[in-house]
């Protein structure tokens, strides 16, 4: 009896149909992406024997096979950066099969984006909304092409909230993610994380899994990121992420017994560049910071966040714990100018690009 109870009251707080809408705005604007090495470049490969794995067409060496996301009428479509790999080529094909070489209009390496481009217009589009108005357990749906299943819907909840998942990163990547259990396999890097409401929230990007298959546990890329890359790339031909310039921790209650603080409360400085942000405002390693700009910080994945939406140059206010004095620090932003390329980098066996390659 009680499991019929919360079937019907969740049946009740998310109405069938309100999901059929949701899914129906999604469907006409989430479309295939194809990376292609081509030959010219392959002749100039000194490792070319080692691709000799990877499908050949038309166009050349198939480098990624994986989704994206139309964000704008006039042909602007995002998806993972790590989906391009290395191409030198792009082709997408949209709901209605039909195909386009797309220009690729800039990269966002730190947030792990890349913006493409069309030429067509009059397209459905999906706008990428702040998800920060999201709640842990609202029923979310991820939109995509997984092992080439084309206009696939799955559904699950938003299951976590600032998620860093891989440690490796070097300090200038965002590495703050939705966490769904939505199922998400390869092909589905660069599809569309929505709300019950068919907005974007987020861009699939990875899955931790020992196998490479989905295991429970995706990782979207926040659609406030989707935003800035479309604005900046349009404005600056590149994304400007505000920086402190230094390594941040989750608390626990180890270190706030270290540092003699009563409370897992805020983010602890690791470390700090002599000649950064951080350091030159005053800020020192084992400070806590408590808030940003007014808002409470519980993360260091949400405070690489926060930092990362605001431009370079902008005059930001930390609230900091050091030992027993709470200091007002203000600090002016430097701009994140590590520009890896993500999809050159190890994944350490389990953190999985969702590509189709």
């Amino acid at each position: 009896m009680p499991i019929l109870i919360w079937a019907l009251t969740l049946r009740a707080q998310v109405p069938q149909s309100s999901i059929n809408i949701a899914v129906s705005k999604a469907l006409p604007a989430v479309v295939g992406v194809k990376s292609f090495i081509s030959d010219s470049v392959l002749n100039r490969l000194p490792s070319v024997a080692l691709l000799g794995g990877f499908p050949r067409g038309t166009d050349g060496l198939l480098a990624g096979n994986a989704s994206g996301v139309i964000i704008s009428a006039n042909g602007y479509i995002i998806t993972n950066a790590h989906v391009l790999a290395g191409g030198d080529s792009i082709d997408v094909t949209l709901p209605d099969r039909r195909n386009f070489r797309a220009v690729l209009a800039g990269i966002d390496d730190a947030a792990n984006l890349a913006l493409l481009k069309i030429p067509v217009a009059s397209l459905p589009y999906l706008q990428p909304v702040d998800p920060d108005g999201m709640h842990i357990g609202d029923v979310v749906l991820a939109v995509g092409n997984p092992l080439g299943l084309n206009s696939t819907v799955t559904a699950g909840i938003l299951s976590g909230r600032y998620r860093g998942i891989d440690q490796s990163l070097t300090i200038s990547a965002v590495n703050s993610f939705l966490q769904t259990d939505a199922a998400i396999n390869e092909g589905m890097s660069g599809s569309a994380l929505i709300n019950s409401r068919g907005e974007l929230i987020g861009i699939n990007s990875a899955i931790v899994s020992a196998t490479g298959a989905f295991s429970g546990y995706a990782f979207a890329v926040p659609a406030s990121f989707v935003r800035k890359a479309y604005e900046d790339i349009l404005k600056y031909n590149k994304v400007r992420h505000g920086c402190l310039d230094g390594v941040f921790k989750d608390m626990t209650a180890a270190q706030a017994f270290r540092l003699g603080i009563n409370s897992t409360a805020g983010v602890m400085i690791d470390s700090l560049a002599v000649d950064g942000a951080g350091f030159r405002a005053g800020l020192r390693k084992d400070d806590v910071i408590l808030k940003l700009n007014g808002k409470p910080l519980n993360f260091s994945a949400q405070l690489r966040e926060w930092l990362a939406l605001h431009d370079p140059g902008v005059r930001i206010r930390l609230t900091v714990q050091r030992a027993s004095r709470k200091l007002i620090i203000s600090a002016v932003l430097s701009e994140n100018k590590d520009y890896r390329l993500l999809a050159q980098r190890s994944q350490h066996g389990l953190l999985s690009p969702t590509n189709g390659h």
